[in-house]
């Protein structure tokens, strides 16, 4: 099998979008599954859209997805600089060659007159296409128009026949001469676009495969035929199909996060996310669909991406994160539980680890590492600063004429005189007896407690509970309780 030598090459305009994060471990998987190279660089020459910050954001949620590079960005090698930033002589030395042998030209338009001749050709009904002048403009003149103030910019010359280019997911794809124009290739602020950028780039560091999504396919000719003017080697071409939300709409903020940091941020593994990148788009063999990274490895290939658009599945996520915290060790969960707390502002303290290994333990089954300081977090905080929940004080605390008020009266001192050093167990067993000298259900004594230590009806298991908040601070929350009642 040939190596591949692939490439992610993103523009830095803020955090990976998950459709980024798609074009990266398609990239990344079939490089690995040959043997092959992945590489990664900025393409940076969008300047009024670049985001310096960005650059190490993606690096970041690369990273986080378990995606290493063998070659580019921060890693270095024989091919570099990675950033396009860095290398414009390169690109002008291609432009000035293709301008010194007729093939592309100087064009100094104001973008008020482009507009002007749109207008005109939608006034007669007819399609606008950029007319190729019958003599192309000097350097002089193209120095003289700069100098007044007109942006210069080099268009590249259309071919005039149809161009057919091999895709390995869509097949032949063939772009009539009458849908090409001649198109930039070096923009008024002295910056390549990025499609001689993206050509000259992927020749010279030995780039054979191009795997993007499928909007970029329609632009493949432009590459393609720079490629022959210049004599470089063609790739080969990979488009994925669009990713869609569950309605069929292009994914987008509107039905929630879209970008790997998001979702690294709202509590979920890294292996859950790639898990279900993977799918979109693509189909294993036997219609699998949890697999680990070395798995899809292992599996993944060319003909077995679609053309149909994906659908990103929320619920699915959800599910796949579910049964991978269930299947994590206390390790790599104590790994991601910290990485959530350092993205996140919660009560819990994140110095105990120990502390951390407990409260993943007592919310065993928990979605998301956000479901942890849901149910625990309420427990760190002050005494004071929680909210009772109306709805849940009058069905656990004040129905049946203040039931519930009334075993946290009759508790109240037994828990004073209670050693919490027992730990959990201790408190269990402490309760169980109070339940059965009272003659009440565990959930008759739990609950009320529950909601006085927390406002809710939500917690762990009420040892635990109370163990962690120690026995001074369960005494001021269940007196502040009662204490709201009497105000009331």
């Amino acid at each position: 099998m040939e190596k591949l030598k692939t490439r992610f090459a993103p523009s830095p305009t803020g955090h990976l979008h998950i459709g980024g994060a798609r074009t990266a471990l398609f990239n990344f998987l079939l490089a690995r599954q040959t043997g092959g190279t992945f590489l990664v660089r900025i393409e940076d020459t969008d300047r009024a859209r670049h985001d310096e910050s960005a650059v190490a954001k993606i690096v970041e949620d690369l990273r986080w997805l378990g995606l290493a590079w063998d070659e580019g960005i921060e890693v270095g090698g024989p091919n570099g600089p990675y950033r396009q930033s860095e290398r414009l002589e390169l690109y002008e030395s291609h432009v000035q060659r293709l301008v010194d042998e007729g093939k592309a030209y100087y064009a100094f338009e104001t973008a008020e007159e482009l507009a002007a001749k749109r207008a005109l050709a939608a006034a007669e009904k007819r399609g606008f296409r950029y007319e190729r002048p019958a003599t192309f403009p000097s350097a002089d003149a193209a120095a003289r128009a700069r100098a007044s103030g007109r942006p210069v910019v080099v268009r590249f010359c259309a071919p005039a026949g149809d161009v057919t280019i091999h895709d390995e997911a869509f097949g032949d794809v063939t772009v009539p001469a009458g849908e090409m124009e001649d198109f930039i290739i070096r923009k008024g602020d002295g910056y390549p676009t990025f499609y001689l950028a993206n050509v000259v780039d992927d020749a010279a560091m030995g780039v054979n495969l191009v795997c993007r999504g499928q909007e970029f396919l329609g632009q493949t000719w432009r590459q393609s035929v720079l490629r022959r003017a210049l004599g470089l080697p063609e790739p080969k071409f990979c488009h994925l199909p669009l990713i869609m939300d569950m309605r069929g709409r292009k994914l987008s903020k509107r039905d929630g996060d879209v970008d790997v940091q998001s979702f690294r941020k709202a509590g979920y593994l890294p292996e859950a996310l790639v898990n279900l990148i993977a799918l979109l788009g693509w189909r294993p063999a036997g219609d699998i669909e949890r697999m680990t990274l070395a798995e899809m490895i292992d599996s993944f290939s060319f003909d077995r991406i679609g053309k149909a658009n994906a659908k990103f599945d929320r619920d699915k996520l959800l599910a796949f994160n579910t049964d991978a915290a269930a299947g994590a060790d206390p390790d790599r969960l104590l790994a991601g539980f910290r990485d959530y707390l350092s993205l996140n502002d919660t009560a819990i303290p994140v110095g105990d680890d120990g502390l951390l290994r407990r409260l993943l333990e007592i919310t065993r089954g928990f979605r998301t590492f956000a479901d942890i300081p849901a149910k625990c977090g309420v427990l760190f905080g002050p005494d004071d600063a929680f909210d009772y929940d109306a709805k849940v004080v009058r069905k656990v605390l004040e129905k049946n004429d203040g039931a519930g008020y009334a075993v946290l009266t009759d508790l109240r001192d037994k828990l004073g005189a209670f050693d919490f050093a027992a730990g959990a167990e201790g408190i269990e067993k402490f309760l169980a007896d109070y339940c059965q000298t009272a003659d009440l259900g565990l959930g008759k004594v739990a609950q009320p407690l529950r909601v006085a230590v927390t406002g809710t009806a939500i917690s762990p298991a009420i040892g635990e509970t109370l163990a962690i908040l120690g026995r001074d601070k369960t005494l001021a929350r269940i007196n502040r309780c009662l204490a709201a009642r009497q105000a009331g």
